[in-house]
């Protein structure tokens, strides 16, 4: 929008807002998908902020400690940003009612909602975010299918797929090869093909085959089954051969490209570049990769400790911090914690401790984590925020087990009420 609008702009991609961020100069700052959890801390900003985290302030013109800030935030109008709106929806709605054609690229505030997971609970994207998908299908941007819901449609082997597929998790194939090879086999593919062929090579025939067998394994393991199948989106500029033609692999490459220090490169394949910006891409998505198999490795040697309920993993200076949320995502999603537990990953970050934590949906409808997070944090000197499900913090080094125990109590008041 600003390069159409002629003004002179830099882009600066930030994990977290430093101390530096928030103090104002003489230009004009846009916060996306930021700034909401820190408004308070800001002094002589100049700008706007279009977030969907939790707000500490509940105004649309904040002009505090000499700063003249517009904040648009979906929490302002009374929805959940962590499933109503995401934070590219709402930097799309501004963006386009200050410039309709902006909704050429209609998909990205989509890319963007269903790699925050936005659709996780319903099976499908709601609320604000469901009228911007519809804009982007009416334009012949976005294509919509009920299908298997699993990640790696277009990215991973059918075989990779079934082995992680968590949501819901079927546990007679979960992270079991020989188990997903036999299965696979038994409905005619051939054992040499199994890393190579992928969901959207197979037709419609055979999808609807493996989905009735694969509900039934669900169904006998006394899971619901319909999550199985859901709302899923891909792009029709894409051709079918292509691997980030579902959006959720889309989203999982643009991403990526920023875990690896280049979102540079994730930015052009917003903006329909591909040829050698894909070949990047999808290196810094190996690499990627590799950093979450190291992550992996790390953990096996990294022994969780418990307060009450919260179960937090302090890797120090041996992980890479701005991959802390994924590594606690995985922990929730593939490892046995009680559904009450609260799971925190720590790593250093300066003279800071970087903390990002998840709770079960279920625990989120009686805890918002966002809130608890602030509080603890900021009572140590740090800051935190995120959303009711997913938070994340930062406080001084030495105060990490102070946090924790802080956590932990206001865990223990709200669930005792």
């Amino acid at each position: 929008m600003a390069r159409r609008l002629g003004l002179n702009y830099d882009v600066t991609i930030r994990n977290q807002l430093t101390p530096q961020d928030v103090l104002g100069g003489p230009d004009v700052y846009w916060f996306n998908d930021m700034g909401s959890a820190r408004l308070k801390e800001m002094m002589g900003v100049k700008g706007i902020v279009t977030d969907h985290h939790n707000p500490v302030v509940f105004e649309t013109h904040y002009t505090e400690n000499g700063n003249d800030i517009y904040q648009f935030n979906p929490h302002l109008e009374g929805l959940d940003g962590s499933i109503s709106q995401s934070g590219s929806t709402t930097t799309f709605l501004f963006s386009a009612n200050i410039l309709p054609e902006v909704s050429a690229v209609s998909h990205l505030p989509i890319v963007g909602s269903v790699g925050d997971l936005h659709d996780k609970k319903f099976g499908r994207l709601v609320d604000t975010d469901r009228e911007i998908m519809l804009l982007a299908k009416n334009m012949g941007i976005i294509e919509t299918k009920e299908d298997i819901r699993y990640f790696g449609r277009s990215s991973k082997s059918v075989s990779y797929m079934l082995r992680f597929g968590n949501d819901p998790k079927i546990r007679s194939l979960y992270d079991n090869p020989g188990s997903v090879a036999d299965f696979l086999v038994n409905h005619g593919f051939d054992r040499r093909a199994l890393k190579t062929i992928r969901w959207l090579d197979l037709d419609d025939l055979k999808r609807e085959e493996l989905i009735s067998d694969l509900k039934s394994l669900l169904e006998r393991e006394g899971q619901d089954s319909s999550r199985l199948i859901g709302e899923v989106y891909e792009l029709k500029s894409e051709p079918k051969s292509s691997t980030v033609k579902d959006v959720r692999d889309f989203s999982s490459l643009v991403n990526a490209t920023s875990r690896k220090g280049k979102p540079d490169v994730g930015i052009r394949l917003c903006l329909f570049e591909r040829g050698d910006t894909m070949t990047e891409a999808l290196q810094l998505y190996n690499d990627h990769l590799e950093s979450l198999r190291r992550a992996s490795k790390i953990l096996e040697g990294v022994e969780g400790k418990s307060v009450g309920n919260v179960l937090y993993y302090d890797f120090g200076g041996n992980l890479e911090n701005n991959i802390t949320g994924t590594v606690a995502t995985r922990i929730i999603t593939h490892q046995k914690v009680p559904p009450s537990s609260v799971i925190l990953v720590m790593a250093n970050l300066g003279s800071s401790k970087k903390i990002s934590a998840r709770i079960s949906l279920a625990l989120s409808e009686r805890v918002d984590l966002s809130l608890l997070f602030r509080q603890a944090a900021n009572s140590l000197g740090g800051s935190g925020g995120g959303h009711r499900n997913a938070a994340g913090a930062i406080v001084p080094i030495g105060k990490e087990r102070e946090f924790v125990e802080k956590v932990n109590e206001l865990m223990k008041n709200l669930l005792s009420t």
